[in-house]
């Protein structure tokens, strides 16, 4: 009957989803399921040699068995469920949920201890996509309250503002050369036309114009939008390194647009590297083959982490004052959503910054051009 009982509950660990291990005072594994033997890469032949220390980072098992020792946590002897890493026999960590206990002899001697593991990388994963479903929600909503008051500031104040203009030209164009009031005129004038140029912004962010689809590929539209930049010496110090698909990737969206998109881009990341340094301009499929992507990185000083937030959000800039309008970003932002794509920060660091662009491909166009 003990036989038949101990092969009852042998079977009982061995079937477990759960991995389950079990480990002597001094650390020897003496038990490991095929749930555990799967999820730490070991066999236990293999496992029986090695440490159960060794199943997590440096101090983990230490800290656990601290909590195991401790009545605050699930009481003495029993570790209520926790989050940790383990290490596999790879080298890899992976995120687990555990329990665990101390197994005593009938002295209360401490005799061995057990844990019990899930591993959660695809809870964590799914969470992960949630929150940031979530944060681009929240950020669609703010972008459209934001447009709507954009758009009402902006034809609030072009309308006083033309006048200003077409007055003040006409005096000026009336005053003499020498006229004491002269540069105050032209002053009132420059100040004007920055107030004409923040409208004009103001209203590019509020997408308040249609958009005009077309059929073009991702590639041709980084180089024309390279050439389209006015001031070409902007590049005397910059290398440029073109990473481009050997794929015809075909896009349907308002050229135009995207245009002022890559050129924004570009633009953000010559001024994060002072005009000195290196910017790659990288275009590839996705994995799922059905987005065409544009990766533009520089080799600046990163985003601060307290400003990542905020990158997209309008009017906010870290340039000085009267250097930039807080629009630039924003306003892209706008159009590769008006344009069923989307943009995000893929990575910043001390080392520069990468700002990754999506537009789903135009599959009808991929197919009648794969068979021409």
């Amino acid at each position: 009957i003990i036989h038949d009982i101990r092969e009852f509950l042998n079977r009982v660990v061995q079937s477990s989803t759960s991995a389950i291990v079990a480990a002597d005072r001094g650390g020897r594994i003496l038990l490991m399921n095929q749930a555990a033997e799967e999820l730490f890469g070991y066999d236990f032949q293999n496992a029986a040699s090695i440490s159960v220390t060794d199943l997590y980072p440096r101090g983990m098992a230490r800290e656990i068995m601290k909590k195991l020792r401790d009545d605050d946590y699930g009481g003495r002897g029993k570790l209520p469920v926790t989050q940790v890493n383990i290490l596999t026999a790879r080298g890899e960590s992976i995120p687990v949920e555990m329990t665990g206990a101390i197994i005593y002899e009938g002295d209360n001697t401490e005799a061995a201890t057990m844990g019990i593991y899930n591993d959660i990388r695809e809870r964590l994963a799914v969470k992960k996509k949630l929150r940031d479903a979530q944060s681009q929600l929240d950020q669609s909503e703010k972008m459209a309250s934001l447009g709507r008051l954009a758009a009402g500031v902006a034809h609030e104040i072009n309308n006083p503002l033309t006048g200003i203009l077409m007055y003040g030209n006409l005096m000026k164009e009336k005053m003499e050369a020498d006229h004491p009031f002269q540069s105050s005129l032209t002053c009132i004038l420059e100040d004007a036309e920055r107030c004409r140029e923040i409208v004009k912004n103001l209203l590019a962010y509020s997408r308040q114009s249609s958009i005009s689809r077309e059929c073009f590929a991702m590639n041709s539209l980084v180089e024309e939008s390279l050439r389209l930049i006015r001031d070409q010496s902007l590049f005397m110090k910059i290398a440029v390194c073109k990473k481009f698909s050997d794929d015809w990737m075909l896009v349907k969206a308002d050229r135009n647009k995207m245009s002022q998109v890559v050129i924004n881009l570009v633009m953000n990341a010559i001024d994060a590297m002072n005009r000195k340094g290196t910017l790659t301009l990288k275009t590839y499929r996705s994995d799922d083959q059905k987005k065409a992507c544009l990766e533009v990185t520089d080799t600046g000083c990163g985003i601060p982490e307290e400003n990542r937030s905020r990158i997209f959000d309008p009017f906010f800039t870290t340039k000085e004052l009267g250097k930039g309008t807080g629009l630039g970003l924003s306003t892209a932002y706008g159009i590769v959503k008006d344009n069923n794509g989307d943009i995000i920060i893929k990575e910043t660091g001390s080392g520069g910054t990468t700002f990754l662009m999506e537009l789903p491909l135009d599959m009808d166009s991929m197919e009648w051009t794969s068979i021409g």
